[in-house]
């Protein structure tokens, strides 16, 4: 059985990956597309069994663990620390959002009429469905989440961020980062948990990697 402690490590680098995503979409015009689609899976997983499910598993969120597990060393690269703004963002707006249970009531509410279109999501051409869903996620987070202070400020290349496909998907992976930081929360996590024992995180990514 896994630790409360690994459990967190995934829930935290559910949040990394889609914080990571996030900037490669905003900087490259591209991410790994596998990766991305898993974290918006993760929306659609609200009453799973255990951690991993939320992820299809615990390679779901590879990527994530090793962004996290790059956090074990003095990386204070550009790109690390946007990646980090974001991560401390998408917490601080989730812990706000948790003590909003209006907004969280519609939030879910909305996630869940996602949930049952599903099927319909499924039925159409792979690409074209693949974009609505991304298109109705990124219109969820900026009827809920956006409407919170301080919005995230996504940095990145304007040619990228002016793409509606791009746009879309960017906002779909904040909302999943969300999605991940509700678990972080549930599990007990929070920023300063992580800011303290930050290098026990990045070691057990790295250990969860190695398995």
């Amino acid at each position: 059985m896994a630790s409360n402690f690994t459990d967190k490590t995934l829930a935290l680098a559910g949040i990394f990956q889609a914080a990571s995503l996030v900037h490669q979409l905003a900087t490259a015009g591209e991410a790994d597309e596998r990766y991305v689609w898993i974290s918006t899976g993760s929306l659609f997983t609200i009453d799973a069994d255990d951690v991993p499910s939320v992820f299809e598993g615990v390679e779901g969120v590879f990527h994530g663990l090793e962004v996290l597990a790059g956090f074990a060393g003095n990386d204070k690269s550009d790109a690390n620390m946007l990646i980090l703004t974001y991560v401390f963002s998408l917490m601080h707006l989730t812990h706000k959002l948790l003590g909003r249970p209006r907004l969280l009531e519609q939030l879910s509410d909305l996630v869940r009429g996602v949930q049952r279109q599903k099927d319909y999501f499924d039925s159409i051409d792979e690409g074209a469905g693949q974009s609505s869903l991304y298109g109705r996620f990124a219109d969820i987070y900026s009827e809920t989440i956006s409407t919170m202070q301080p919005r995230i400020i996504v940095k990145g290349n304007p040619d990228f961020l002016q793409r509606d496909d791009i746009v879309n998907r960017i906002r779909t992976l904040l909302l999943a980062g969300v999605r991940s930081a509700v678990l972080w929360e549930q599990l007990g996590g929070g920023r300063l948990q992580f800011l303290l024992r930050r290098k026990k995180f990045a070691l057990t990514a790295q250990d969860l990697l190695d398995q």
